[in-house]
């Protein structure tokens, strides 16, 4: 689903930007659509054509401005809103192969069985190699009580599963808390909605009112892709006393910074912030910016290096172009473009023997730690380094000066990852 860039305001209309157009030969362009028109062998929706030519129009600016037709454009809306319906799932596309990368809670897909690492090869029959990322999407969403047919093929499962799916109201969470223990809490933010500030302190309301409020937290954006810019600052922002958080810089010549704001700050919960590669755009703003003004230590591996903002256009009709406009940097000045936030404590290296062993040995320090922590080594090692960072800070000094880091290949972006948000409600 998305986002990571801003809007002023809500999305644009097109007719308020005023242009000067050098479009001298835009009668070329209307001879050619007029000729496809009338004489391609296979009769084409005037409409049609005409989207199919803003698409190559975005086609050669950059990976994030895309053209959306008014129904994708809405169902993006939609979702971003935080409700929609369909069946719940989240895709990662590999390869021209759609994975589930999860399931929502209490979803349709939950319900009918359908589980994360299921590889869903085609939709009511049709195969889903030959569609795109958005069609394939576009096709598994529908009208709320209708039904759609998924077949499955499941790890351990050789024979494809068919599995039928009747569409809902998905309701999405976009934060989650649980407590480690008296003093430690974990804080998971899946992605920045339109409201998601607003959940962060609620659910941190909610810890304190049911016991001692934590005193230390780890902010968890793993596989978080990004939304809506002004949620990610004023998340930031409930951490940082003053001074800027992010600052976008557009084609003129003025940058635009957003800044902590002082009020209500919460100055002495200690907090570690856990990345991956897969924490893109809106989340690498706060991981960079807790990071760059020493608030928060940030563990995990590089994230995914997306620092550009997208802005929507509407357009007549209810389509819209999300556009790249501008770049953000975070408070240092550095770009996460292309680069990404570098952990403190980098974990995406392949360890040696030895290496591995020195990290067993220190993730003993947690042994009464909960289940679910000590299933998750990355979490593991936040929460110790919470309670014991001499501990943990050793390890890894022992560790640069042992190994050389073996850094892996960069990542998709999660399929979610629409990269733009208005900043405004």
């Amino acid at each position: 689903m998305y986002l990571a860039g801003f809007v002023t305001g809500a999305a644009i209309s097109a007719t308020a930007v005023s242009v000067s157009y050098p479009f001298e030969r835009l009668e070329v362009f209307a001879e050619a659509l007029s000729i496809i028109h009338a004489r391609y062998v296979d009769e084409r929706n005037g409409d049609e054509l005409v989207y199919d030519a803003i698409r190559g129009l975005t086609q050669e600016l950059d990976d994030h401005s895309i053209f959306m037709d008014p129904e994708a454009y809405r169902e993006m809306k939609e979702e971003t809103s935080g409700q929609y319906f369909g069946i719940g799932v989240a895709l990662d596309v590999r390869g021209g192969r759609h994975f589930v990368l999860r399931t929502i809670e209490g979803s349709p897909a939950e319900e009918a069985g359908i589980e994360a690492g299921d590889e869903i090869i085609a939709v009511d029959g049709d195969d889903l190699a030959a569609l795109s990322e958005e069609v394939a999407l576009a096709r598994i969403k529908g009208k709320r009580g209708s039904k759609v047919v998924l077949t499955v093929r499941r790890e351990g499962s050789p024979p494809p599963l068919v599995i039928a799916v009747r569409r809902d109201q998905v309701r999405t969470r976009s934060v989650e808390v649980a407590r480690v223990d008296d003093r430690i809490a974990w804080l998971r933010i899946e992605r920045f909605q339109r409201r998601t500030v607003d959940e962060v302190r609620r659910e941190l309301r909610s810890l304190a009112a049911a016991g001692p409020p934590p005193q230390a937290l780890v902010v968890d954006v793993r596989n978080n892709p990004g939304g809506y810019l002004s949620q990610a600052v004023a998340v930031a922002d409930l951490w940082l006393g003053d001074g800027v958080i992010v600052s976008t810089l557009d084609r003129g010549d003025g940058a635009q910074r957003d800044s902590a704001r002082g009020l209500g700050t919460d100055r002495e919960t200690k907090l570690v912030v856990l990345i991956d590669g897969r924490t893109a755009s809106a989340a690498e703003i706060v991981a960079g910016a807790l990071q760059d003004r020493g608030r928060a230590q940030v563990i995990g591996s590089t994230s995914y290096g997306k620092g550009s903002v997208q802005q929507f256009f509407d357009l007549s009709d209810g389509s819209a172009l999300k556009l790249t406009t501008a770049r953000y940097y975070t408070p240092s000045g550095g770009s996460i473009q292309g680069s990404g936030v570098r952990p403190d404590i980098a974990l995406d290296r392949e360890l040696s023997a030895s290496g591995q062993s020195s990290l067993d040995e220190l993730l003993l320090l947690g042994s009464t730690d909960p289940r679910w922590v000590k299933e998750d080594a990355a979490l593991q090692l936040a929460v110790l380094a919470l309670r014991d960072a001499v501990a943990v800070e050793g390890w890894w000094a022992s560790l640069q000066s042992q190994e050389a880091p073996t850094l892996g290949p960069a990542p998709a972006p999660p399929s979610e990852e629409v990269a733009g948000a208005p900043r405004g409600e």
